[in-house]
This record gives structure tokens, sequence and C-alpha cells, in this order.
């Protein structure tokens, strides 16, 4: 924890050294040096100039409102910089490693020493190379070399060339601005050669049947602009799609390209080529023979027994795995012929079970027992090592919510292959406090919240009357789950009991690629809430808050809920979000379905609602080249109640404002529409004029959803990452509430009642996690008193660390979105 605050400690001093940078440092240059600031490609039409960039042999120094401050970071940390001071340590260490090991006769120990002093040494001569923490935070001076830049040119050459411009033009000129450099690079695309013909050269004749029955899918074609890279792509198709029929010995390399430019002007004649093995005139088919599946580690001198199923050998010590279950997962068959999908195919299937820690999928030839040649066949080795049985996780946070810190803490015990079928039980224990507004007599309250859960997942659709193959391709899950979670603060205390069903399951657009489209049907739902505790202040408050409407109160009473839901994602981003991306959720969700089906509960007093809602969210991520991104949302949700109801699960309802939300507005007081809580300013004493102000104590529940978010992200230092952000949204009521004017929904003016916000945020990339600090005020706030709506103006840095209503500061963990 002291070395996470140092770094914190540290950061606020670099910021404040990237604030206060406000001149370029040339004092430390030499009299024939000049200090490269920037290189801009000029001319291109077609070729993305970001792909340019990635070419530079030589990387200007960054500028920032006409300063470097990366650089000014470099100078400073470099005045503390003692590469003498690191050599001596490097000397020491190595000599009271000798002494150590002289003093030692155990083998095993003096290997732990020699470890031990290898790595500290390796970390000085890291340090010595790359400078102290802080010069390493900035950017080393980017003294101008004109043969670097000639190499640059180069590389642009052979990248244009490759993009089929080999026509092109590109030269650079020099300015220079005292002592520093401005590079242009001026780059004429001309016209870049196309595809005319696409011919074949494969002698081998069943080779030759398997290529030309794919061509549809060839990533060549006729009028297309010459890439190296579809080239190269298009070679991988070839060789993927030959060793899926049967060529196990064939190798990409196998694949050439002739490409004969002097036919026409501008084109390019492409011919594929496939030679043959060098002792053979044509490439052999294999097939499978037998495939062996182990399942536990290797015990030297033991021998494993064999069961056999479905023409699979399981061989185990003790088979811990149901081969029923296992079969679903395999791909390999005897009398297949050999392919390197279905191998592909049978990894990934295993290792989506989460009970192996490793698998893979090996092959051996035969060889004819009487010549001692080899055959056309192989048989098949699938190696699965088990992963622990118990594995447990553990997670200790903290959030700061009205000023509050709230310690958070769970803990999750995951124990595998419960039964035999690769059944994964999961068991989770999860407590903590948060700050909050409290709606009786408005003052911060802490809230307890603690609960737990027990899911259990099998590895397949379980359905009544379908076999075990329902979408076994699509590493299906049916997930079984129970939970109990516990609210209390000072004006209630309720209780969530759930139990449900899920069926999941997932698709690529590759069968080798991870899976991008994830489907979720959830066709039981069962939550009964207890209300245990709800003060009669607390009811007058919430009818008060919602002008007498009682549909807030009785969201609040015990109740019993069922639904079912539909929940489809598609997302083409990974973990650490820093691909060319699109993300899109939809989520569709259908309340008390029973009743309409004659089917009647009864529960005592609990009540029972129907409702339905549906909420899509899309996501879009856009790299702009060196650590930088600009990413936006629309998140849109409608939901009502149907049939006799007239009111939802309050739960069900939509919010905005908050972390992940309009981050100006604290979380859930945004909305709705253009409708406002005033009360008396309590800040002017009584017999003086009185002055409304907005009063965002209560939640403010919505039926419909609009908001959305774009924010660019950029790398500062190292670890420490901003990002510039604005925000728009707010929720409506479906229809007019008399008593409160403005907050129903209408197509001619809900454009208008779109609250904005922006702000600024920080981002600390600690590897194992983000930590976020986002810094918002509001623009625009439709329901401003007294007809005042932009109230930017109003913005006061220290409203962040006060009780202000303009502007909040969110600490987080994870991207907002």
């Amino acid at each position: 924890m002291n070395g996470f605050k140092s770094r914190v400690y540290i950061s606020a001093l670099l910021i404040t050294i990237f604030c206060m940078g406000g001149c370029v440092p040339t004092r430390y240059l030499a009299e024939d040096e000049n200090l490269l600031v920037s290189i801009k490609p000029v001319g291109l039409q077609n070729v993305d100039p970001v792909t340019i960039q990635a070419l530079y042999q030589q990387k200007p120094n960054r500028m920032v409102f006409g300063s470097t401050p990366y650089l000014s970071l470099y100078n400073f940390g470099k005045k503390f910089y003692n590469p003498e001071r690191i050599d001596k340590r490097i000397t020491e260490k190595r000599a009271r490693m000798r002494s150590k090991i002289k003093e030692e006769n155990d083998s095993l120990k003096i290997r732990d020493i020699r470890t031990k002093y290898d790595n500290q040494i390796a970390n000085l001569t890291e340090k010595k190379k790359n400078g102290n923490f802080v010069m390493q935070l900035g950017e080393p001076p980017a003294i101008y070399d004109s043969a670097q830049m000639v190499r640059t040119m180069q590389q642009i050459d052979v990248y244009l060339d490759s993009k089929g411009y080999f026509n092109h033009t590109a030269s650079f000129t020099e300015n220079v601005k005292g002592k520093l450099m401005y590079v242009t690079l001026n780059i004429q695309e001309n016209t870049p050669f196309r595809y005319s013909e696409l011919t074949y050269g494969i002698t081998d004749t069943a080779l030759l049947n398997v290529v030309q029955k794919g061509s549809q899918w060839s990533l060549l074609k006729p009028g297309d602009v010459y890439d190296a890279d579809v080239l190269s792509k298009e070679r991988d198709r070839l060789n993927n799609r030959i060793r899926n029929y049967g060529y196990y010995d064939f190798a990409r390399a196998y694949i050439v390209f002739d490409v004969d430019t002097s036919y026409a002007e501008n084109t390019a004649r492409i011919k594929t080529i496939i030679q043959n093995p060098e002792n053979d005139s044509t490439h052999k088919v294999y097939t499978i023979r037998q495939v062996y599946f182990k399942t536990d580690n290797d015990r030297f001198g033991i021998p494993r027994d064999t069961t056999h199923f479905q023409d699979i050998n399981y061989i185990s010590y003790k088979l811990k795995y149901s081969p029923r279950v296992l079969d679903t997962k395999v791909d390999i068959y005897p009398g297949q012929v050999y392919s390197q999908l279905r191998t592909n195919t049978t990894q990934r299937k295993l290792a989506n079970l989460d009970v192996f820690q490793f698998s893979n999928v090996t092959y051996n030839k035969l060889v004819n027992e009487q010549d001692s040649t080899a055959t056309n066949e192989l048989n098949a080795f699938i190696n699965a090592i088990p992963s622990k049985k118990f594995q447990e996780t553990a997670e200790l946070g903290l959030t700061y919510t009205e000023r509050i810190p709230g310690p958070f803490s769970s803990i999750r015990l995951r124990t595998r292959n419960v039964f035999g079928g690769a059944e994964n039980l999961d068991i989770g224990l999860r407590g903590g406090f948060e700050g909050q507004v409290g709606l009786v007599g408005k003052e911060t309250t802490t809230i307890k919240e603690f609960g737990g859960d027990v899911s259990l997942s099998f590895p397949l659709i379980l359905l009544p009357f379908t076999g075990r193959n329902l979408l076994s391709d699509s590493s299906p899950r049916t997930r079984i789950y129970t939970g109990y979670t516990s609210h209390s603060r000072s004006e209630y205390k309720r209780s969530t009991s759930e139990l449900g069903i899920d069926y999941i399951w997932q698709k690529g657009r590759n069968v080798l690629l991870p899976p991008t489209t994830q489907f979720i049907v959830s066709p039981v739902n069962l939550n009964v809430v207890q209300v245990d505790r709800l003060s009669d202040e607390f009811l007058r408050t919430l009818r008060e808050y919602s002008q007498d409407s009682r549909s807030l109160e009785e969201s609040f009473k015990s109740a019993f809920i069922s639904f079912m839901s539909f929940n489809f994602i598609y997302n083409t981003n990974d973990f650490t979000q820093s691909r060319d991306a699109r993300y899109f959720r939809s989520l569709v969700e259908v309340g008390g379905l029973t009743q309409e089906l004659g089917i009647q509960p009864k529960f005592g007093t609990l009540r029972t609602f129907q409702y339905a809602k549906i909420n899509p969210d899309y996501r879009r991520y856009i790299p702009l080249g060196g650590k930088r991104f600009f990413i936006y949302k629309i998140n849109v949700g409608v939901g009502s109640p149907i049939f006799s109801s007239n009111v939802m699960p309050y739960d069900k309802y939509f919010f905005a404002g908050g972390a992940s939300s309009v981050r100006a507005w604290q979380s859930r007081r945004l909305g709705p529409g253009s409708f406002a809580t005033v009360v008396a300013n309590p800040d002017i004493p009584e017999g003086e004029e009185q002055q409304l102000t907005r009063d965002f104590t209560a939640e403010q529940p919505g039926e419909i959803l609009i908001e959305g978010s774009a924010e660019y992200r950029f790398n500062m230092f190292s670890f420490l990452n901003g990002a510039l952000f604005v925000d728009a949204g707010n929720v409506w009521l479906m229809r007019p509430d008399q008593g409160r004017p403005g907050a129903d929904f209408a197509f001619n003016r809900f454009y208008k009642e779109l609250a904005v916000g922006t702000g600024f945020g920080f981002r600390f990339d600690l590897s194992v996690l983000v930590l976020r600090f986002d810094l918002a005020t509001k623009v625009y706030d439709p329901a401003g008193v007294d007809g005042k709506k932009f109230i930017l103006n109003n913005f006061r840095f220290s409203d962040f660390f006060t009780q202000s209503n303009q502007s909040t500061l969110n600490i987080g963990i994870g991207y907002p979105f």
C-alpha cells in the first residue's frame, strides 16, 4: 500500500511538472544538434497516416501546447540519475554473491543465492540502461539524425509498394526553427496496381481440385488493389484449407505467389503456385486410425486403464470425467481424414470446460510393420492435464461515494468436476459499506450490504427430450444459481432471495478465433424481495418526492418477482480495450407472464408485478495510434408495466447519473426529464429574500433512458493515462404526471432535455487493474432553476472536494465503458 501511495504522490508531482513545462529545453544540445519535434506526412489520399507514423525510425519528442513536458520530465529525473553509483552497487552485489557462495556447500542453496543476486543485478542493469523512475516516465531528447530519416523513407517505400503503390514518390524536407527540427514527408501515392488476372500453377491434380472448390472464399478478387498483407492472408487461408482436407504434412512454405506487373499499366497478374514435396510428385492425404484421450498426469511405472466409448480410447489411472460428456467436446474420430480445423476445435472445446489446465492434440504416423515404410495413417493423442480441484479468489477494495470511503470485499470458491461430468460449483460471499445521502434528514448515511450466492454450471444444454449435442459447437452451458442479498440503511432494510436458470452459448466469426457473440436465455428467474423495515417518515418522504404518486411507495413493498430474459452480446474487443472494436448488448426482459398463462401463485402478502423492458447498448472503440483512442457509446432503454400492473419493481427502472453514466450527476440523481425538485436555499437566513435551489437527495427512476458518452483517451506518463469526455443523457416517464410536469417523454422536446456534462479523467494502469479518477462538471441542466440551464460558468475546481451539486469526483476500478 505504501508503494501505491508513493506512486500517487509521484504522479501528482509529475502532473505539476507536465503543466509547468511551458518551454522546450534546448540548452543541453550541442551547437550542431537539433531537437526533432515533428514529423508530418502530407499528400496521402488513401493510406492511413497512422500506419506511416509506425514506420518512423526516430520518434520526435511530443509537443503539448508548444512545450515538451515529457522531455522536461526526463531532464528533471536526470538530475538525480547517477550511473556511477549504480555501477558501484552492481559490483557490491556481485562481490556479496561470490562471498555467500563460498560459504555454502549445498548446491540447492547455492542455486537460490545465485538466482536472488542475478535478479537484483539484472534490475540494476535495467535501471542504468533506462534511467530512474522519473526518467522512464518521460522521454529522452530526440536528437535529429538525417541517416535515421533516410531509413524511415526506405521503410515508407517498402510499405507503399506492399500496398500496390509501385509508382509512388516520397521525399522529405527539413525546416529548422532555432534548435527545433520540423520534418515534412511529401508523399504522392499515384495510381495503385490492381489484379487483372488470377491463375493457378498446381501440378498435383487432387490438390488443385481442393483449392478450386474453395475459390469462392479467396481473398483475391479481380480489380482489387494489390496488397501484400492480403496475399499473406490468402496464403494462410489456402494452407488451412489444404490441411483440413487430410494433408497432414503440408506446410505454408509450399505456397508461392508469382506477381507479374509487366503486362499492362498499373496491373498485376497473380499466379498461385503450390510446389510438390521434394521427394514426391504429390502430397499425401492422411486418415485417422485410432484416437486416445489421456485425462490425467503421467505417473511413471504405473499402467493406465483403458475405457472404450464411441470409438475413442480413454486412458487414465482413474477416469474422473464422464466419457459421455467428453465425447461432446471431441471432433476427431477413427476413419476421418486429418483436419487441422477439427484439431483446433477439439482443443478449444476442452479449454472452455474449465476443468483442464492444459490440453493439446498430437499425431503419430503409422509404419507398415512388414516393410517399415510409412503409411498414410495417423494415431491421434488428446492430452488433457486436470486443473486444481479447488480454486479460491478474494477481492478487497474501496469505493468513495458522497465523500465517504466504503470498503468492500468478496471471496469465491470454485470446485471443479463436482459430479464427474465437468460440472463446476461456485460459492461466493460478499459484503461492503457505501456512503449515501439519506432521504430522511438529508444527512450522509452508511449503507451496509452483504450477501452470498451458489451456482452450478453444466457443460451442455439441459432440456428435456433433447440430446447432449445441442449447440455442442458453441460451448454451451446450463447454469443454475441461487443467491441472497441484504441491503440495510437508516430508513429501511430489505433483502432479496433469487433462483434462476441460464442457458449460455457463444459463437465466433471463425471457429479458430475467440468467440465474439454470446447468447444468454434465462427462462426461469424467481426473486423474493422482503422489506423488513420501512420507516413511516421514509414513506412520507417518498410520496413528497414523487409528488404524491404512490408508484415509488408500491415498488418498495415486499414482492414476488418472476421474469424471463434474453441477453445478446457482440464484442470484438479484448480485456485491455486496445483493438479497433465494436460492442453491442441487448437485453429483453418480460416479468409476470405466469399470470397470463393461468398460473396464479400465492405468496401471502407479497405483491406481484407484470412488466416488460428492452435495453440495447452500443459502443465503438477507435485506435488513433500512439496509445490514443476515441470511444463512444449509446445506451437506450424502455420499460413499462403491462397487463393489469401499474408499476414496475424498483430495481427494474432505469437510472441516469454516476460513474458509468452521466458522470457530472451523482449516481441515480439525474431526471426525470426537465422536472426538478426544488427547495429553499439553506444558506440564506430567514427574513432575507429566499432563493430556490435544486434538491438532488432522492433517486430518480425512469421508464425511458437515453444516454451517450464520447471519450478521448491518451497516455500521459508510463502507467498514467488521461481522458477527456463528454456525457449526455436523461430518464423520462412513459406517461404525463400532473405532479411532475416535464417528467414525461415527448418527441418534440426530449432532445432539449438531455443533460450534458464534461470533464477530465486520470487512469492509473496498474497492470492487474485500472484505477480511475473522473472529475466531471455540469454543462447543461435541462431542469435548471429559474431557467438557468447552461451552468458551466458555475464551475469551481474546489467543488470536486466539497458537497457541491455542480461537480463530482468519481473513483472506480476499470474503464467507464
